[in-house]
């Protein structure tokens, strides 16, 4: 029980997540709104990526970067994942505990020094002012403390919902910020390669549908939709596995739905997207319902759990949830 209330309480931070004065950088201008359609472009001193370099962010403040950032105060809890592997680790970040949740971060030694800074639409300026950061990180939706933040170090306002529409996006954005380039694209390379080959290795299951399913307890589902970008990996043909959706999966996309609710779906492969540490019991608690036990990839034995790591759209979850798939399916 207590597991399982430990899973409802993470559940509901990732689902709320995902809705919702130093000398070495100087900013000139104010934020601005979510509208623009740029995330950022800049400009170095030399075109080997040298310092100075200028960079006007999403909200249209240009600021003039003198030297490399060395210490990073990152106000959105998905930026961590871009900057974790370009190994830029923040010494300060908003939503430590989940952050904290997801498996491709908790085991790394230097996150665990990440100062904690709350909440990420309200996060604590006093801690930031302590810290006395090089330069901060932050959303549109911290326009309100702009003008604080501002005045403790220089603020970048970043493209948070076209990094989660397009992680490459992201990557490459604190890339050219941060002088590592060349390292953003290896990135961006190196899960495209991961990709490209899961599409060769899963060509043993070629036609064989799939379903992903969220599920907080056992008894409660989410029908998750193939248009959401944190899937993109699982079923696009080009940027991702290309695994083939079910049918009935993809009329339900979106869709909270009961037990009765799933019999429509006759994947040959389900998904179950939880907390990995309660596969079992999730399991235990379906093993006696009638119509779990119809459901044609539960009498094929092609149920697989997903562990919500894999949902939060950067490139490490898109890593993660492609070996995960690829794991999978490839037994």
């Amino acid at each position: 029980m207590k597991r399982t209330i430990g899973f409802l309480l993470s559940l509901i931070m990732l689902v709320s997540l995902l809705t919702g004065c130093n000398g070495a950088v100087t900013n000139n201008n104010t934020a601005g709104s979510e509208s623009s359609p740029t995330a950022g472009k800049s400009e170095s001193a030399n075109d080997k990526g040298g310092w100075p370099r200028t960079f006007v962010d999403f909200a249209g403040n240009k600021v003039v970067i003198e030297k490399k950032p060395e210490k990073i105060v990152s106000l959105w809890y998905s930026y961590p994942e871009f900057l974790v592997p370009l190994e830029e680790i923040p010494i300060a970040s908003t939503e430590g505990k989940f952050l904290a949740s997801l498996a491709y971060l908790k085991d790394i030694e230097a996150m665990k020094s990440v100062a904690e800074l709350g909440d990420k639409l309200s996060p604590n300026i006093e801690k930031i002012v302590e810290l006395d950061p090089d330069i901060i990180f932050a959303t549109v939706n911290h326009e309100s403390i702009y003008d604080s933040l501002v005045k403790i170090a220089p603020v970048i306002v970043l493209d948070r919902e076209g990094f989660y529409a397009d992680w490459r996006v992201g990557i490459r954005t604190f890339g050219e910020i941060l002088g590592k380039e060349k390292e953003a694209e290896t990135i961006i390379n190196d899960i495209t390669t991961q990709i490209s080959n899961g599409r060769d290795t899963l060509k043993s299951v070629e036609g064989e549908t799939v379903a992903l399913i969220k599920t907080w307890d056992g008894k409660s589902y989410h029908v998750e939709s193939p248009s959401d970008p944190s899937y993109i990996y699982t079923f696009d043909k080009e940027l991702g596995l290309g695994l083939t959706p079910d049918p009935a999966f993809l009329e339900m996309a979106g869709q909270n739905v009961s037990m009765e609710g799933l019999s429509n779906i006759n994947a040959d492969h389900i998904f179950l997207e939880a907390d990995i540490s309660l596969s079992q019991s999730i399991l235990d608690g379906l093993n006696n319902n009638s119509v779990w036990n119809s459901l044609n990839a539960v009498k094929k034995g092609n149920v697989h759990f997903l562990d919500i790591s894999a949902v939060t759209g950067g490139p490490l979850a898109t890593k993660y949830g492609v070996k995960s798939i690829i794991d999978a399916l490839s037994k």
